[in-house]
């Protein structure tokens, strides 16, 4: 004889089993998310270079003062979006002052 507590039981089960996506549905479910965080991690890319582009704004003398000139700011600007530009302009200035210091010794 079935209890009512065995009834129950077994409701619970069958609302846990529904609960949880079946494969095609957490297959979709998991696409959407890779599909949304690459849309919002483009999106910060997009943010971070628009930022970046306010250096192209400076003086060359400001730009002198922190070590940049204008074509390294240049190169930075078209490097894809993956790449960090803030980051990559600094590298890209210490090579040149390196290659800089370079010619002023021969």
């Amino acid at each position: 004889m079935s209890t009512y507590q065995d009834s129950f039981s077994n409701c619970c089960e069958a609302v846990a089993r529904t609960e949880q996506p079946s494969g095609l549905l957490a297959g979709l479910r998991s696409l959407f998310e890779r599909f949304r965080d690459g849309v919002r991690t483009r999106a910060e890319q997009r943010q971070r270079r628009r930022l970046f582009l306010n250096v192209e704004g400076l003086d060359d003398r400001t730009l002198d003062d922190i070590g940049l000139t204008r074509s390294d700011v240049a190169v930075a600007a078209n490097l894809p979006l993956e790449i960090n530009a803030s980051l990559a302009v600094r590298e890209i200035a210490a090579q040149r002052r390196a290659g800089e210091r370079r010619m002023r010794r021969r």
